[in-house]
């Protein structure tokens, strides 16, 4: 386990050429030789001279003092440890700071001369992009956007693209190399020795860094422009401790050597837009087009015995299987919510695992039963709305007259070869499911993620048909299909599914938030550990609240939900109580966690 404290070594006159702020050396401590970080240098220590211990060797370069600065702020803003960022900005294995090569001014890809009308939409748009602070550009999901972030680089000095998606990443720094340039490949899912070479490359400045969260700590000295694609993805969020969001911290080290930042995504997310200086978007038709087909099938006028399996998706993948192309349903059975389908007006009504309702704030906080009766109309005849991933992939195998109906999840590590897959969202991620270029994705219980009861549950409702759009990259609209099964067709995620226009989204979501103070109009923490831990955490929280009422606290058996204007208080309100906290127990603090 990292000892997460500062120690003071003396370092020999044969090691200072190679000694500075983030190299890695190696140490003594409690009989043990162990591995650490320069974090400051030309310190004047408390302990005698005499009594301090020489560095036992040098290992490795490691992160710039830029690097480690902004590291040391991601660790205080969300009040994690320092050691697990230190590790992802340093190379997997030992770099001899001789062997970084500085590098020439890099190679910009030559794209030729617009030739269609994406080229000609993408040119527009990059002329207008900003060239200080942020720009978010929205961008169709089926479209390719190699020739718009091709032109988005910066022309000297470094680049950061960052981007979740390991095969994407991939594919996009093989597509620069073949256009001769500079490029160093830093991600998760490659192996160790092929991200040391990235790390030397980017250490040596003039090239262009692609990669997923790590990519935002590259040793870059001369960064000129950071890229975030796809800036809802949930995998550009830290799981662990401390959770920090790739966007996030890009655009803390962009504004720290007055470099600019764009966020390129089919949906940027409401604290992007808050965020931008300049929003862009393409000619409403261009970005129409570059979206899915996309039909709304009304659960509500369905025929009731069919239950999720209606005719219209039934009649959909039949026509799908006459063409001999692949079929994916999509339906997510996680979390606690449930709903209920009211029989005389069809209205939706949530309750949880536990058998609350989740109506207004003001509901009585004591109902412990299902609810009996329907929230707008009164009716009393209420329709659980339930089934499986596996059961209804059975029960769609006997509707298609015996057609294999192959169930996938997580759990599975390979989707089987079949004409139809029935999965959960994992299946959207599968490598071998995007080379079979699926005809038609559906969302068989798309409510599900409508009402899930998470703020962000609207973002990350769109962020999956998105998901299914990518599928489908390079098949031609006409041959490419969502279907998405609804009670609420006029939902406004729904609509902008539809009509190709996110734009309905963010707007929504910006006044919702205000509304109701959420990110990027406040920030939240979760904080969960030990009971005694969390006992000591509320109360200096309460005693904090004394002087300051911006700070709101609401506690359950298991955890404390922290409420703060913005991101400055809430890290220093929670470095006082967390810390007092952790001197009686463990404590894990999650700060804007996705699903809360």
């Amino acid at each position: 386990m990292a000892v997460e404290r500062a120690f003071d070594y003396t370092v020999p006159d044969a090691y200072g050429p190679d000694v500075c702020v983030g190299s890695i050396v190696r140490v003594q401590l409690h009989g043990r030789r162990v591995r650490g970080w320069v974090v400051a240098d030309h310190v004047v220590s408390e302990v005698d001279q005499s009594k301090l211990r020489p560095i036992s060797s040098v290992s490795s370069a490691g992160p710039t003092q830029q690097v480690l600065e902004l590291a040391e702020l991601v660790a205080h803003r969300y009040c994690g440890p320092l050691t697990p960022l230190l590790r992802a900005a340093s190379p997997a294995n030992n770099v001899a700071p001789a062997s970084i090569i500085v590098g020439a001014t890099p190679n910009i890809p030559d794209l030729g001369a617009a030739s269609s009308d994406a080229d000609h939409v993408c040119d527009e748009l990059v002329e207008r992009v900003a060239t200080l602070g942020t720009t978010v550009l929205r961008w169709p999901p089926r479209l390719d956007r190699r020739r718009l972030v091709g032109r988005l680089l910066a022309t000297t000095g470094s680049t950061i693209v960052v981007t979740a998606d390991g095969r994407r990443a991939r594919a996009f720094a093989q597509w620069l190399g073949a256009h001769d340039v500079r490029v160093a490949l830093l991600h998760s899912d490659e192996s160790r020795a092929a991200t040391t070479d990235a790390w030397r490359i980017a250490a040596g400045g003039s090239c262009v860094v692609v990669g997923g969260r790590m990519a935002v700590f590259a040793p870059v000295p001369d960064l000129q422009r950071a890229l975030v694609l796809d800036d809802a993805d949930e995998a550009l969020q830290e799981e662990r401790s401390p959770t920090w969001h790739a966007r996030e911290v890009l655009s803390e080290r962009a504004e720290a050597v007055g470099a600019a930042v764009i966020v390129v995504s089919p949906m940027p997310t409401a604290v992007a837009l808050q965020s931008a200086k300049t929003i862009l978007t393409p000619p409403p038709m261009f970005e129409h087009g570059g979206w899915p087909r996309t039909e709304i099938v009304d659960l509500r006028d369905a025929d009731p015995t069919s239950g999720v399996l209606s005719e219209p998706l039934v009649d959909a993948i039949r026509a799908c299987l006459d063409r001999e192309e692949l079929a994916v349903l999509v339906m997510n059975r996680r979390g606690g919510v449930r709903l209920l389908r009211c029989a005389t007006c069809h209205s939706l009504t949530r309750w949880d695992a536990h058998g609350r309702p989740l109506w207004e704030h003001d509901a009585p906080p004591d109902i412990a039963i299902r609810p009996t009766f329907c929230t707008e109309c009164g009716g009393t005849k209420l329709r659980v709305l339930s089934g499986g991933v596996s059961r209804l992939s059975t029960q769609l195998s006997l509707r298609l007259g015996g057609v294999e109906v192959a169930a996938v999840d997580a759990a599975i590590p390979v989707a089987p070869d079949a004409p139809v897959l029935f999965g959960t969202e994992a299946v959207l991620h599968r490598d071998e499911v995007r080379r079979r270029r699926p005809s038609l994705v559906a969302f068989v219980d798309f409510d599900a993620e409508l009402f899930a009861a998470r703020y962000r549950a609207n973002e990350q409702a769109l962020w999956l048909v998105v998901r299914a759009a990518h599928l489908m990259t390079g098949r031609e609209r006409s041959a490419s299909r969502v279907v998405i099964q609804t009670h609420d067709p006029n939902h406004v995620v729904v609509r902008a599914a539809a009509d190709g226009d996110p734009g309905f989204l963010g707007e929504d979501e910006l006044v919702r938030r205000r509304i109701y103070e959420l990110p990027p109009f406040a920030a939240i923490a979760e904080v969960r550990g030990e009971p005694s831990a969390i006992n000591e955490c509320a109360l200096q929280l309460a005693a904090i609240m004394v002087t300051a009422p911006e700070i709101r606290i609401d506690r359950d058996d298991q955890r404390l939900l922290v409420h703060a204007p913005d991101s400055a208080t809430l890290a220093a309100v929670l470095s006082i109580a967390v810390s007092a906290g952790r001197h009686h127990g463990r404590l894990r603090v999650a700060v804007d966690p996705p699903r809360i």
